[in-house]
């Protein structure tokens, strides 16, 4: 179709595009030109002259897929088919070559063509040195390089040198493996656990290839050992069912099984909420938890006897843990590796014995006594439970350095030398064959400190014992126990005595009479800290600022108050000061004896028992001791 050139066209095109009646007469078409020309050859090549314009004719509808057919070149689509089929040709041979060199293992590196395996026994004792080889076989038609061997073991291996140490992994250097080449790696290592435990061992092979970088790895199947027995076992015995606030006793025993003589072995105690350590025999080597068992021979024992108190709701249940094992390599005093564990476990239930003691009316755990002072001791014994309990026993248990055979005084209460006990049972009371649910039993008795020494103090434990008949699941033999401490407080000693150092004597109205005093603080059978005098002077004394004293001392010229900071004080040492006073008597002291230092009072702490200790001394005059040979009166103000 010839374009559109005048407005005429257009409008003409329009008009029959949008007309509904006539019908579309049948468009003009141009006849194509045979004219070729080849630009694959000569690019200027100028197209042939457009052949004369001639008479118009009448147009020829050209069928369009014969003008395709005649564009179209038949050797361009031949050449294209060649590439097709040989590109596809090729695809077959090349897949066909990989899925066969593939399924033939013919591939020259692969993790599959190496075998990694671990040769050692099943089961090992306790504590035993496990040898293992392990086996690196290279099937691979080429070498693998810089293999190193991982090792991973589990908790509780050490190694077997001189000094031994704990292994958790250990990469051991096997080079290169040439094609075919075996390579076994020897392997020995301790093994701790406790009996039946079960170990896993694990190895690795990292390795790398020729002409590449990168790190292959190749994986064992695990080794699963089992711990066939333990050369230490822990027998822990202890009471199941306590009240709280009751007063308990664990037992460990370290039993050898091993055939050869155990040393340094750490038996390490871990104590949950609710548990008071008080004592152990033996004491522990760190902190409250840690014993060392030095040597221990084949089928020997070593025991370990701890109390504490334990205290909780009811129905709560507790346990004490209990390891043994060498210690660690970077600290001595943790359990480095398990050869044996136990536990000792309670239950609190509801008290069943409840047990009141008082020291002189002080129903606290732990009271304080004068130095000296006697203590009566009053135990309220009362059936909490819902049924009757019989044979009520009570035994008393006094310890301490306050203490000796006759300083225990009971009534009814039996002493029993041999044992060290004062007991109460239904012999010599018979009140103590039946307890009803709620009621009371009382035993009372005095305690008489011996000769004071430093630090003195004394505890009782109160063991009650009685019978029941229900509750199977309960002990036969109920137990109450509860204990008291009383300590003894030292005491503090304050002294002063006056001499002369100038002037007349006695001493005279308008003359100058200097004296020196002397305070002295002494400490009792404690230790003393902060140990403070505090005094005044009258107004008409006069502070001569001369003064010697162990510690410091402080005068305020104003108020008058005088101060001396003696510090500590050694159990019965003493501290004194001496500080020089002037006296001018005035015509109305005549006939008196003043004062020139007002009372004294002494305040300190005693160390051992915390408390507060407190003495007083009263003023010094102007009269002198007559053991200084002095007269009567010599401190009469005369005229």
């Amino acid at each position: 179709m010839k374009p559109l050139k005048t407005q005429k066209e257009i409008d003409e095109m329009r008009r029959r595009l949008y007309d509904r009646g006539p019908a579309l007469r049948e468009s003009e078409r141009h006849r194509l030109t045979d004219i070729k020309v080849d630009v694959s050859k000569d690019w200027e090549n100028k197209p042939t002259a457009e052949p004369a314009p001639t008479e118009p004719e009448e147009p020829e509808v050209v069928d369009e897929a014969d003008v395709l057919d005649q564009d179209t070149s038949e050797p361009a689509r031949k050449y294209r088919t060649i590439v097709l089929v040989a590109s596809i040709f090729l695809f077959i041979c090349v897949a066909t070559f990989s899925i066969v060199t593939l399924f033939q293992g013919n591939n020259q590196i692969s993790s599959e063509n190496i075998n990694l395996n671990i040769e050692a026994p099943s089961f090992i004792g306790g504590g035993e040195m496990l040898s293992m080889q392990i086996e690196v076989d290279n099937q691979n038609a080429v070498a693998i390089e810089s293999a190193t061997l991982i090792v991973k073991y589990p908790p509780g291996t050490r190694s077997v040198e001189d000094n031994p140490r704990n292994l958790f992994e250990e990469r051991i250097p096997i080079s290169d493996l040439s094609p075919g080449e075996t390579v076994n790696v020897p392997v020995s290592v301790t093994i701790f656990g406790d009996e039946n435990d079960e170990k896993k061992i694990e190895a690795t092979l990292e390795y790398r290839v020729e002409g590449s970088n990168s790190m292959f790895y190749k994986e064992s199947a695990p080794l699963a050992l089992r711990i066939s027995s333990s050369p230490l076992v822990l027998r822990i015995d202890n009471v199941e069912k306590v009240a709280s606030g009751q007063l308990v006793q664990v037992k460990v025993t370290a039993v050898s099984n091993a055939s050869e003589p155990l040393s340094d072995i750490l038996i390490a105690a871990s104590y949950p909420n609710g548990f008071d350590f008080e004592t152990a025999d033996p004491e522990p080597v760190f902190a409250q938890n840690v014993w060392r068992i030095e040597e221990i021979l084949p089928d020997e024992e070593f025991s370990i006897e701890i109390e504490g108190v334990i205290s909780g709701l009811t129905e709560e249940e507790l346990s004490l843990n209990f390891v043994a094992g060498p210690p660690d390599t970077d600290n001595q005093f943790i359990v480095g590796a398990s050869l044996a564990e136990g536990a000792s476990d309670f239950l609190i239930e509801r008290p069943f014995i409840n047990l009141d003691i008082a020291i002189n009316d002080d129903k606290s755990r732990s009271v304080v006594l004068s130095q000296g002072e006697e203590a009566k001791v009053v135990v309220d014994i009362t059936n909490t439970l819902d049924e009757t309990v019989y044979d009520l026993v009570v035994e008393v248990e006094p310890g301490g350095n306050a203490l000796n055979e006759d300083s225990i005084i009971s009534g009814q209460g039996f002493y029993d030398s041999n044992r060290g006990v004062v007991r109460w049972e239904v012999s010599n009371n018979e009140d103590f064959e039946r307890i009803f649910p709620g009621d009371t039993r009382q035993i009372n008795f005095d305690i008489k400190p011996n000769n004071n020494p430093s630090t003195a103090s004394f505890d009782i434990v109160i063991n009650v014992y009685a019978r029941r008949v229900a509750e199977e699941s309960a002990q036969e033999t109920l137990i109450g126990t509860t204990r008291a401490e009383a300590k003894y407080s030292a005491t503090v000693g304050l002294g002063n005595q006056a001499s002369l150092i100038s002037g007349p004597v006695p001493p005279r109205v308008g003359e100058m009479t200097s004296y020196n005093i002397t305070l002295v603080a002494e400490a009792g059978a404690n230790d003393l800290t902060d140990t403070i005098v505090e005094s005044s002077l009258p107004v008409y004394v006069e502070w001569a600022n001369s003064f010697e004293a162990d510690g410091a001392v402080t005068f305020n010229s104003v108020s008058k108050k005088l101060e001396w900071l003696a510090g500590n004080i050694d159990a019965g040492e003493r501290k004194t000061m001496n500080v020089q006073l002037d006296i001018v008597p005035s015509r109305s002291q005549e006939g008196d004896r003043p004062v020139l230092i007002n009372s004294q009072t002494v305040r300190a702490n005693d160390r051992f028992t915390g408390a507060l200790l407190q003495d007083r001394a009263e003023a010094v005059t102007t009269e002198l001791s007559r053991e200084m040979g002095y007269d009567e009166g010599n401190g009469t103000v005369a005229d």
